[in-house]
């Protein structure tokens, strides 16, 4: 039963995965090797997400086979309980230190000297779940999910990143520079590992050996881990509900979308200059190469990967007339004395897979404003529509079993007065969670009383046997946290670097660079809920059952100046980091720097909102706006292409551009014949 029960969680886990990465990504146009990749490193984090709470019922019941197999072993002269001591009672109402020599840290659940009466309980009492796994199965699944993941997310997607946008040629020059641009990240890692290393092996008393390394290499990656979350946490506990109480609101969802409509258009103008820059001086460079079999190779490579446009201008140097538009007609950046090098390409190289990139990205974010910034227009428009139907200025081309399903009311009923109301309650319900969550983190480590929520209701459902609920809870609990979390993950822009767009619109380097966030995060996640809910012993020693998953992970009390300073520092700065983004400090930060950012009053933020208002309404006076909208979104699947192919993972045919450098070199010198 447990293994079927497995089985269907992996298949759960699998399709959730595939859909999301079908959502942000573009199998299609993407090299199967990135999709591939991506795919394990998100894969492997949700299913570790999924399979914690079968860890902690397995606990539960494991624990209490073992005390009740003591129990019956025992006579009431073991017993070592003083009525007058008010002694730590466990679960079998036996002293925890009672129980050491089986090596199983008992859960306190009350405070009781009569502990006779707790002599009735046998192991007939314990019935395992329906997802206990047996022996070493569960250790080993988790071994191979947390070795996975650690190297995925240092190893193998960090090389692959810095791969696909490396400026050689070679295979080898791309594999040197990928690991140079590593080496900072790899220094770092390495030299808190050293650390570490020595602060163990200077503690008097103490041998290092391979159980000991094994717990500094984890305890220093799941630091890194942890420190990370408490950024991503701290700001997803109150961002995530607060998102969901500004969508309900119609009018400051259009003001924010003109806001950052105005703030785009220039951002965008940037990079369509920039890359024109670079494609001028890539034609300067076609223009001025040797005749050099080496060098003409590599300039086949760079034209391959621009533009179809740009590419028909350089295989028709000759051609009588002006240019079908001003595009890639710029002053390059180049000296008038330009020496066509290997140097020179790989910067040109290096420069176009970069400028295409950031392009790709401030042009999928344009698009979907305006997309979205008309669908908030409609909705006001048609909020007091009098026949209650909803229509569209741009009407959603839908089959016909959803065009049935999807009726103009029903549209105008969830769009005007559903989903306001439904977003609101749901964005409380989240706030109470949320509260639940800082409470939590900031009393984990109360020993006596329990003072943790989620211990409380972990440990209620353990003290029932009710195993399908404490997996329950435990799901509930982990899932918050990792949607607070993972949202984050999924929503923060990082300038023109990382950004994960919905609508297949997402490069590769931002979806490998999102596994390498969800593989470092997701273990330290994990830690940091065993020890909401009690269930870490360095964390709790007196309270705590062992899981197999904290086994895998080793105890931090090999390295005090960590174990301690978590339980101190932790809940403080994710209270701070909560209140700093409930009362919106990053950004008055930054608007104090110069980055302006949608503020409730201002005279940049109402002039940015007019600014792109007048950009939704030039939109808008276009009689043939809904073919320029569909014109836009072929354009936006063909940037994706291109730049999907300008990385080192592209579907570049070399025999093809191969021809057309032949071709370019051929008109190039051509002799011209004068009449």
């Amino acid at each position: 039963m447990q293994y079927f029960i497995l089985a269907c969680l992996i298949l759960l886990v699998f399709v959730i995965t595939a859909s999301l990465l079908y959502q942000y990504g573009s199998w299609r146009k993407q090299h199967i090797c990135v999709t591939a990749t991506v795919f394990l490193a998100w894969y492997f984090s949700f299913l570790i997400i999924f399979i914690i709470p079968t860890d902690v019922s397995t606990t539960v019941y494991e624990h209490c086979v073992k005390n009740a197999t003591y129990l019956m072993n025992t006579t009431a002269e073991d017993y070592h309980i003083d009525s007058e001591s008010n002694a730590d009672v466990s679960i079998t109402g036996f002293k925890n230190h009672s129980l050491s020599h089986i090596g199983m840290l008992n859960w306190n659940i009350a405070k009781d000297p009569n502990a006779p009466q707790y002599l009735s309980q046998s192991q007939a009492d314990c019935l395992p779940p329906w997802s206990y796994f047996n022996g070493d199965d569960l250790p080993h699944l988790w071994l191979v999910l947390y070795w996975s993941t650690q190297v995925l997310t240092w190893l193998v997607l960090p090389l692959m990143q810095t791969y696909a946008l490396a400026g050689e040629f070679s295979f080898y020059g791309k594999i040197t520079t990928s690991i140079k641009r590593n080496v900072i990240s790899y220094g770092t890692y390495t030299a808190v590992f050293a650390i570490l290393l020595i602060y163990v092996a200077m503690k008097p008393g103490k041998q290092l050996n391979w159980e000991k390394v094994y717990t500094i290499m984890t305890s220093a990656s799941n630091s890194l881990g942890l420190f990370m979350l408490i950024l991503l946490l701290g700001y997803g506990l109150v961002e995530f509900p607060r998102n969901f109480w500004k969508a309900s609101d119609l009018e400051y969802q259009l003001a924010f979308t003109q806001f950052k409509l105005a703030k785009v258009r220039a951002e965008k103008a940037d990079a369509e200059e920039e890359t024109e820059t670079v494609l001028e001086d890539i034609r300067q460079a076609v223009e001025k190469a040797p005749v050099s079999t080496r060098l003409r190779k590599d300039l086949n490579v760079i034209v391959a990967k621009c533009p179809e446009e740009f590419r028909l201008r350089v295989l028709n140097p000759n051609k009588i007339g002006p240019p079908p538009s001003n595009r890639f007609v710029r002053i390059s950046t180049t000296t008038p004395d330009l020496v066509v090098n290997n140097a020179l390409l790989v910067s040109l190289h290096t420069r176009l897979i970069s400028a295409l990139h950031k392009q790709f990205k401030i042009t999928s974010v344009w698009y979907g404003l305006l997309e979205n910034g008309f669908e908030y227009e409609d909705c006001l428009h048609n909020l007091w529509s009098p026949d209650k139907t909803f229509r569209a200025s741009y009407p959603i081309i839908r089959s016909k079993w959803m065009s049935k399903l999807v009726t103009p009311r029903i549209e105008w009923f969830w769009k005007c007065k559903a989903r306001q109301w439904t977003l609101k309650i749901f964005s409380v319900c989240l706030s109470c969670c949320s509260l639940v969550v800082v409470w939590s983190e900031c009393t984990f480590f109360v020993q006596e009383p329990v003072l943790s929520t989620f211990a409380i209701l972990v440990k209620v459902a353990a003290s029932h046997k009710t195993y399908v609920n404490v997996e329950l809870v435990s799901f509930c609990i982990i899932a918050y946290m990792s949607v607070c979390a993972y949202y984050t993950v999924f929503h923060i822009r990082i300038f023109d670097y990382y950004n994960l767009s919905l609508r297949h619109q997402t490069d590769e380097n931002s979806l490998i660079f999102c596994g390498i966030l969800l593989c470092r995060l997701t273990p330290p996640l994990c830690l940091n809920f065993l020890g909401l809910i009690h269930m870490d012993s360095h964390i709790i020693p007196t309270r705590t059952a062992e899981t197999a998953f904290t086994r895998i992970m080793g105890h931090m009390t090999l390295l005090p100046i960590i174990s301690r300073g978590l339980n101190i520092y932790f809940p403080i700065f994710v209270v701070l980091l909560c209140g700093c983004t409930f009362l919106r400090l990053e950004r008055k930060l930054l608007n104090f720097f110069g980055y302006q950012q949608y503020t409730s009053v201002g005279k940049m933020t109402t002039y940015f909102i007019l600014e792109g208002r007048k950009i939704m309404e030039a939109v808008r006076s276009d009689r043939r706006v809904t073919q320029k909208l569909e014109e836009t979104r072929a354009v936006r699947d063909e940037l994706l292409q291109l730049v999907n192919n300008t990385s080192n993972f592209g579907h570049i045919s070399n025999e093809e551009s191969e021809t057309e450098m032949d071709k370019i070199f051929l008109e190039r010198d051509k002799p011209l014949v004068v009449a």
